[in-house]
């Protein structure tokens, strides 16, 4: 009863959410503060909902509708809560963080704003707990729609509307392969409830069908490669508040998607199917931190980062799925364990980083890298939480994102078990050398991203004028950093929880895997008399810790030098920020030795206006070709035009002409339906 009542609330706080910004829209302060917080009050209550459910037996709701609408089913099972949870987290500390940051939309739309950011939130919800198909379908068409007019808010920029429309159509199409899947997936239930939907007795070709379906609607979402072209263009058009809640849970609802039909309605599948999806996720992983070092904008960088962690996420469920197809349950367990918690700690540390990167424009008014620099000093809270969430994603210990690619790696080093001989041996050995270079590209991006936006001087008047954000913003991101400390040092509560959600699923076993009784360590065994694994998140925090004080201790025993406060020596000339790393510089070695991917296009132009005694001004653009969008999509768009134009010749103008046409295809209907 509980738990009804739960989610009753949180239906009922982000529907006054979105009342609540119409009727106040004559005063847009009022508006931020009541329809901001009524949906991190819906969002806490998701979240209280979500851990009443973990620790019952899952919950299933029922609504009678009436007629002729009939019965609306919620069930909230153990994986729609852990996802539910998720976004209960992420939800609340981004709409605390939009009350300060929302500020600069005053008078521009910001009741609208305010309105579909609560729809935004509500449809999400709706998303992760509907137990009917049609319903699913609808509400996902919903989350569709609403982040549609969220990415083109700002429809005055002609980009930002460009973006909109590429997002609504890739994810339209998308839409069409999930409506596919599931009603091949009907066929062999004769129902819609999402209880009764059972694959595993269907033909195989049907199976195989629905696989490929399942995965091409949810991928799009995802953004998985090749068809991730929307995400970096939409994120980036959104509002910062926005992007985090689309990059941090929108793109997870098509992983929850992928899991509940590869763990529950197809159930165990052949091997070529875990083998697809590691081949894409690693492609997504690799290309995806490639493209992100390559750029400039700081939230195109994070978008092209979201793709790379995808990757990571599918590189978990592939390798479960390969384990389910070889019998091996407990290894399955293990994948699909790093996959979700892989999923939690992308949600924290991007929606983090992308609150980073929404407070620096919100002080600079830029968001390009290369007009940055020296905002430590001048936004040094904001510096410090982007550092958490850039060394997280970085899967840097003790944070949260190492613990999860950690047992990333230990699932696919253990691929050798599953498939045997030469091909299971290669295969782990390529995935965990690329993985590991995807880690270390990473880290090297986040390096530029944090050097060239906070440390050095400033570049341009922007970012010396540049000021810390509010203290709601701040205490936004301060929730998140928490959060990514917490979950890498303290990973047990963590693992304790995903041993509920994954077990109970066909072919998937999590008895005896994880060891958590011990507070220093997290360990696991595959099976006893097995190669076991141990991670000790707290000791290497205390160690960490301790290192910290001894250095301290040592330097205040050496005394306290005389400090001379100067600029750097740099040969008698006064330095400057010309003088500095760009991140242009810092990426031309990356650059060059993935120039065969890459393709980079340099272009060096000479300013004919200056003075040529005085001296030339040079200027220097280095772009890369998007070998994907160059060989699959524009083709694929000019076949479109070409058919478009050829079709213009049927189009006469003729009323008597369009009558023949519709009388020649009544006719051709009629014969096929008759069979004559």
């Amino acid at each position: 009863m509980l738990i009804d009542q739960l989610y009753l609330v949180v239906l009922v706080l982000f529907g006054l959410g979105i009342i609540s910004a119409i009727v106040t829209q004559d005063n847009s302060k009022i508006t931020n503060y009541i329809a901001h917080g009524l949906a991190a009050s819906g969002c806490l209550a998701a979240a209280v909902c979500a851990i009443a459910v973990l620790g019952t037996q899952g919950q299933v709701i029922t609504f009678s509708l009436g007629a002729p609408l009939g019965v609306l089913k919620v069930r909230i099972d153990y994986l729609a809560a852990y996802f539910l949870l998720t976004l209960g987290v992420v939800g609340t500390a981004t709409s605390i963080y939009a009350i300060g940051y929302s500020r600069e939309y005053y008078g521009r739309r910001f009741a609208v704003l305010a309105a579909l950011f609560n729809a935004f939130l509500l449809s999400m919800v709706l998303v992760l707990t509907m137990s009917q198909v049609v319903v699913f379908v609808i509400v996902w068409e919903l989350m569709t729609v609403v982040s549609f007019f969220l990415v083109n808010h700002e429809y005055e920029k002609t980009a930002n509307t460009n973006a909109a429309y590429l997002y609504i159509l890739m994810t339209h199409v998308g839409t069409a392969f999930i409506a596919i899947a599931f009603l091949l997936l009907a066929t062999g239930s004769d129902s819609l409830d999402f209880a009764l939907l059972n694959g595993s007795a269907l033909p195989e070709p049907m199976r195989n069908a629905i696989f490929l379906c399942a995965l091409i609607g949810f991928g799009t979402k995802a953004g998985v490669m090749p068809l991730h072209i929307w995400l970096p263009e939409a994120h980036p058009a959104a509002p910062s508040h926005v992007s985090a809640m689309m990059s941090g849970i929108m793109i997870k609802t098509a992983i929850y998607g992928m899991a509940r039909f590869f763990l529950d309605f197809l159930g165990v599948g052949p091997a070529w199917w875990g083998g697809l999806v590691l081949v894409l996720a690693i492609i997504s992983s690799v290309l995806g931190v490639l493209y992100a070092i390559m750029e400039h904008d700081l939230k195109r960088l994070l978008a092209y980062h979201s793709v790379e962690n995808i990757g990571i996420i599918l590189l978990g469920v592939g390798a479960g799925m390969v384990f389910m197809s070889y019998g091996q349950p407990t290894l399955a367990g293990l994948a699909w364990a790093a996959a979700l918690y892989h999923v939690f700690n992308h949600a924290i540390f991007k929606s983090l980083l992308f609150m980073g990167a929404g407070a620096v424009m919100s002080a600079t008014h830029t968001k390009e890298v290369e007009h940055l620099g020296g905002l430590i000093k001048k936004m040094p809270y904001t510096a410090l939480f982007f550092l958490i969430g850039a060394a997280a994603i970085s899967a840097l210990p003790p944070l949260n994102g190492f613990v999860s690619e950690w047992f990333t790696f230990q699932a696919l080093f253990l691929l050798p078990a599953a498939i045997g001989g030469v091909v299971g041996k290669l295969s782990a050995v390529v995935l965990i050398a690329l993985l590991g270079l995807t880690g270390a590209l990473a880290a090297a991006c986040f390096v530029k991203a944090f050097g060239v936006t906070f440390l050095a001087k400033p570049r341009s008047l922007q970012a010396e004028q540049a000021v810390e954000v509010p203290g709601l913003m701040l205490t936004g991101m301060g929730a998140l950093a928490l959060i990514c400390v917490a979950a890498g040092v303290w990973p047990q509560w963590m693992v304790g929880m995903l041993q509920t959600v994954v077990a109970g699923h066909a072919g998937v076993s999590m008895d005896g895997l994880f060891q958590t009784s011990q507070w220093y360590a997290v360990g696991f065994q595959v099976q006893p008399g097995s190669a076991a694994g141990l991670i000790t998140m707290p000791v290497v925090a205390i160690l960490i810790v301790i290192g910290l004080i001894a250095a301290y201790a040592l330097a205040r025993a050496a005394g306290n030098p005389k400090a001379v406060a100067g600029e750097t020596w740099t040969c008698g000339i006064n330095p400057t920020a010309r003088m500095e790393y760009t991140a242009t510089g810092f990426a031309e070695p990356i650059r060059r030795v993935f120039g065969d991917i890459l393709r980079p296009v340099t272009q060096i132009s000479a300013d004919q206006a200056c003075n040529p005694y005085h001296g030339v001004k040079m200027s220097l653009d280095v772009h890369i070709r998007h070998l994907i969008n160059e060989y699959m999509y524009s083709p694929l768009a000019n076949g479109v035009l070409f058919v478009a134009n050829s079709c213009k010749r049927i189009q006469a103008g003729s009323l008597q002409l369009y009558i023949g046409y519709i009388m020649v295809v009544t006719v051709v209907v009629m014969i096929i339906g008759t069979r004559w």
